[in-house]
């Protein structure tokens, strides 16, 4: 008795077909997108991250937890207006500009964000900035930041 595969190779080669045309799929391209378009709009913050070094040598790695009251955020407006709100009910609220090609600075009331750019898409944005912390006397702490859409 021989077995008719026929139905089952033509399932098989279909399937494949579509796996292989989703995963070569792309998604938009924005590497022509200005980045003051990119940047507009609100962007969850999905990670907060921070590297210690005492005197050039790395101490410590760590994810800062998230507690959202009721949310974390970063905003961006068309009209430099922007808004910050990391696990607190209230928001920094301010301007910001880009500088250079690779900096975005962030002025709000009580302080100022200053962020090198790593990663910019329409759906990722990635920061970091190097300043010293007090609840780190004595260290350099990179501060590395993702936000998502």
């Amino acid at each position: 008795m021989k077995a008719n595969f026929t139905g089952a190779y033509a399932i098989a080669l279909l399937f494949s077909i579509i796996v292989f045309s989703v995963s070569c799929s792309k998604g938009k391209d924005t590497s022509n997108t200005p980045r003051e378009q990119l940047v507009v709009g609100k962007w969850n913050i999905n990670r907060v991250q921070l590297r210690i070094y005492y005197s050039g040598t790395f101490f410590k790695d760590t994810i800062i937890p998230q507690t959202p009251m009721p949310e974390n955020f970063v905003k961006f407006d068309v009209g430099n207006a922007f808004e910050y709100r990391f696990n607190k009910n209230t928001s920094d609220l301010g301007t910001y500009q880009f500088v250079g090609t690779d900096s975005v600075i962030s002025n709000v009331t009580s302080k100022v964000y200053r962020w090198k750019i790593l990663t910019m898409t329409d759906v990722l944005f990635t920061v970091m900035t190097t300043t010293t912390d007090p609840a780190f006397p004595g260290a350099i702490v990179e501060n590395y930041q993702t936000f998502v859409k």
